[in-house]
């Protein structure tokens, strides 16, 4: 066995060994070795891309479904950098994505010859680890969990690149999932405490698995205090659940806050920024971020803290009447009044979608309307990227959660499906299911017209950072040999065939700017 065949090996075992039963594979000269040596393996599912940034973002979301560890290889140069957004995001969800990244040999550091670019720290702190390995690679000390951050294998082989390959059965390698943080005594001494006084106290929710959310669900029912809840929180409708989005929260006006799972998307969120230290907020999630800048100084608490915590039974005087929501029968009439607004949109796409599916939503508009106006049909579990917030890889993360399931749906914004046009070169390596994009074409980044400190902006600047156009989506849908629906009125979402489909919805402009006003 050459040298290239046994450090590929080496550390094909070392990906069996840390959980890994899914790659995807950006192939190129220089990951020859990794290549061949995986495709002589067995109990290993390969994903192929000719994109390494589409490969990023679908091991993602193949992680969001699945919370198993996900590789990726790419060749060198570039190649490896075009992953820096998924590893960003990754670190954000604190999901175990694992990046190697085939290198050439070290004496070429620094040198500018051919792909040879500066790659170990490439990922900087978005990466808990990165190992350099070329040679027999007998010195390097091995991760012996995947954890819940980012893992960066940078690998170097020299010439010749082809040669004997040997693979191994990953399956012969028990599974060693990402390990969840578990609480110490004095972190659940913080959380009872904060849970004794519950006066006044709201719970917001969002970012949860749905195995996450079935297991605090009882917990929630047990605190009794009202939740709103992001769609991504997974939660079973509840009487505890206030309907009517923000407006909801702010007619409550808890004076504590329990966060639970992400961080979440409301302007009341951000506001909090700039609020008095009277509203006393208390973070549990998985992923080691507060998500605000004045509460740096409180650490995050372990999801399972929740599920440990002892609490005495609620009092009817120190909470808040979750039944008050005078906000939420208002949205029905006002989405009654502009059924072609966006949010209406979310409504009737909310009626379609059938129970079980898994449903993505992308980031900016779509999920803030999603959350004001739609509601999940039993078994419906959801998810969105909301580590970074950015627009990055929507589709092709979307793909990775759909994978395996008999039904899956999408709703994006425009812009960010242009920016994952590539996204689609997978559906032929997919089993048969019907996988639905619904793209949300407003002609540009609307979002930027909700945002209040751009609203005095002149047309120009304005239509500037839109990113204004007049782009049509059925030639996406002709490229990738799909299905394409042209959406403009809720009769367009039915009779739907089988399948990968893009549904294009074109919401009324002047409804939408009336529903907002109404809804102010």
């Amino acid at each position: 066995m050459n040298a290239n065949s046994a450090l590929a090996q080496t550390l094909l075992l070392h990906l069996a060994r840390l959980g890994v039963r899914e790659v995807c594979l950006a192939a190129g000269a220089r990951n020859t070795p990794l290549i061949t040596a995986l495709l002589a393996s067995t109990g290993v599912k390969l994903w192929n891309f000719f994109e390494e940034r589409s490969a990023g973002f679908f091991a993602l979301g193949r992680m969001m479904a699945d919370r198993a560890p996900v590789a990726v290889v790419t060749t060198s140069g570039t190649a490896a950098a075009e992953l820096l957004p998924a590893v960003i995001e990754a670190h954000y969800q604190a999901l175990p994505l694992i990046v190697i990244t085939a290198d050439r040999p070290s004496r070429f550091r620094g040198s500018g010859a051919p792909q040879a670019i500066e790659q170990v720290g490439l990922f900087g702190v978005y990466a808990q680890r990165t190992l350099d390995l070329e040679g027999a690679a007998h010195d390097v000390v091995w991760p012996t969990s995947a954890g819940t951050r980012p893992l960066h294998f940078n690998v170097c082989f020299d010439e010749p690149l082809v040669g004997e390959s040997t693979g191994i059965d990953f399956s012969a390698w028990g599974d060693a999932f990402a390990s969840k943080p578990a609480p110490t005594d004095q972190q659940l001494d913080t959380l009872q405490r904060f849970l004794r006084q519950r006066d006044g106290l709201a719970v917001l929710v969002s970012g949860l698995h749905p195995d996450e959310a079935k297991r605090l669900s009882p917990v929630l029912h047990r605190l009794g205090a009202p939740v709103i809840a992001e769609a991504t929180s997974n939660l079973e409708p509840s009487d505890l659940i206030v309907r009517g989005g923000e407006k909801a929260l702010a007619t409550l006006n808890p004076r504590r806050v329990l966060r639970i799972g992400g961080v979440p998307s409301w302007r009341w969120w951000r506001n909090l920024e700039d609020a008095s230290d009277s509203i006393h907020v208390l973070h549990v999630s998985n992923a080691p971020f507060a998500g605000l800048s004045r509460y740096q100084g409180l650490s995050v608490l372990p999801l399972a803290a929740l599920e440990q915590a002892t609490f005495p039974a609620p009092t009817t005087d120190g909470l808040i009447n979750a039944s008050r929501s005078d906000q939420a029968s208002r949205l029905d009439t006002v989405l009654d009044q502009h059924s072609l607004s966006e949010p209406a949109w979310m409504r009737h796409l909310a009626r379609v979608i059938p129970g079980g599916s898994h449903v993505f939503l992308g980031n900016s508009l779509p999920i803030r309307e999603w959350n004001l106006a739609g509601h999940g049909s039993p078994g419906t579990s959801f998810f969105a990227n909301r580590g970074a917030n950015g627009i990055d890889g929507l589709v092709s993360t979307f793909y990775g959660i759909g994978s395996g399931v008999a039904e899956s749906w999408m709703i994006v914004g425009d812009l960010s499906a242009l920016y994952d046009l590539s996204a689609p070169w997978l559906t032929s390596q997919l089993l048969p299911a019907n996988r639905r994009i619904v793209v949300i074409n407003n002609g540009g980044g609307k979002i930027f017209s909700r945002v209040d400190s751009l609203r005095a902006l002149n047309a120009d600047a304005r239509g500037v950072i839109e990113n204004r156009h007049e782009i049509s989506f059925e030639p996406w849908a002709r490229l990738w040999n799909l299905f394409y629906r042209r959406a403009q009125t809720p009769s367009d979402l039915y009779d739907l065939p089988e399948g990968d489909c893009i549904i294009e919805v074109l919401p009324d402009e002047q409804e939408t700017e009336a529903f907002w006003a109404a809804w102010r």
